[in-house]
């Protein structure tokens, strides 16, 4: 098997070199120029040329897609992947800022509207302890308005004179002071009202008369 192996190899030796000599010879007879010569060596070579294009479509393919990325948005854009990044960085801080602000803003309008929240509570109370003075002064003054003794004491107040008033006043509350004050006419309650004359007195009717004040101004509101 050795020895078939080796005529086999000399008679490929031996063609080899006459292919090579009769090639030579074509040349040099030029019976064979080097378009023909090229186009035999392809037909006889092909695996070279296959070989050469598939390299190229190999380096071709293991080109980076990113770098190619970069290339056709530096070419669309006209600025470099790093320029592009700082641009998206730019956009990216200026909307962040403006969240930023229109939290605070929506943070402020929260604070506004349970600061009003906590007001009209405020008001709320405030009104309801303002009807509830009315009423009871409502049902104070239908009371006295029955009271025959009530009414028999005013009608006396009326016809006395200021200083005699005065004094039955000084013993009683500051609210019974209002009753009588608010029940009487305003001439005869002013000609009472000037018999306060020592600095105790004038503190007190002062504060009867503050009391006063803050009962009409209640009534007229509600009214």
């Amino acid at each position: 098997m050795k020895k078939l192996l080796q005529v086999i190899m000399a008679l490929l030796a031996i063609n080899f070199l006459a292919v090579g000599g009769a090639v030579g010879w074509l040349v040099q007879t030029k019976r064979l120029d080097k378009d023909r010569l090229h186009a035999i060596k392809d037909i006889v070579f092909p695996a070279t040329t296959q070989s050469s294009t598939t390299q190229s479509t190999e380096e071709a393919a293991t080109t980076k897609p990113s770098d190619v990325l970069a290339a056709l948005l530096e070419k669309s854009s006209g600025r470099t992947p790093s320029e592009q990044v700082e641009t998206l960085q730019r956009n990216f801080d200026a909307q962040m800022a403006q969240l930023d602000r229109r939290e605070r803003e929506l943070t402020d309008l929260q604070r506004q509207v349970e600061l009003s929240k906590q007001q009209m509570a405020r008001d709320r109370t405030a009104l309801d302890a303002e009807k509830k003075a009315l009423e009871t002064q409502k049902q104070q003054t239908a009371k006295l308005a029955s009271d025959k003794g009530f009414q028999d004491s005013l009608a006396l107040y009326n016809t006395m004179q200021g200083k005699q008033v005065k004094q039955i006043f000084l013993s009683m509350s500051d609210d019974q002071i209002v009753q009588y004050l608010q029940a009487m006419e305003p001439r005869a309650a002013a000609r009472i009202v000037k018999e306060f004359k020592s600095p105790p007195e004038v503190a007190r009717i002062e504060k009867v008369m503050e009391k006063m004040r803050q009962a009409q101004a209640s009534t007229s509101t509600k009214e």
